[in-house]
């Protein structure tokens, strides 16, 4: 399994900006620190990754999302601006800073994460 230094992964993730759209169960765009939103951030991340490396490498490693931060919400749009520590954990721990924004889409109940490095 390759090992994911800060500099590679951090990157990665600086050059690469990613969307993704959900369909919630609620009209209200979720939170920061909403389950759905983590979901989105990590599966966004691995997809990144699986790209970088094989995907049989990356099978190992647990992802989360901590210190989740809501650094701006805009309620006339309903876009929240967020920050956080993405934690990759296999052999050792990793933890690098990210920022995340979601936001509603036109579409009722639809949401769209970007993710974003330092």
């Amino acid at each position: 399994m390759p090992r994911f230094s800060t500099t590679s992964f951090s990157i990665i993730i600086k050059i690469c900006a990613f969307g993704l759209l959900i369909s919630g169960c609620s009209s209200n765009t979720p939170s920061c620190s909403d389950s759905e939103t983590k979901d989105l951030v990590i599966q966004i991340a691995k997809d990144e990754l699986k790209k970088q490396y094989a995907e049989s490498n990356i099978t190992n490693i647990q992802f989360e999302v901590s210190s989740i931060r809501t650094t701006n919400h805009n309620k006339d749009v309903d876009k929240y601006d967020c920050a956080a520590d993405f934690k990759m954990i296999s052999n050792e721990e990793t933890i690098l800073p990210i920022t995340y924004t979601v936001e509603s889409t036109d579409k009722n109940g639809e949401f769209y994460v970007t993710v974003e490095g330092f």
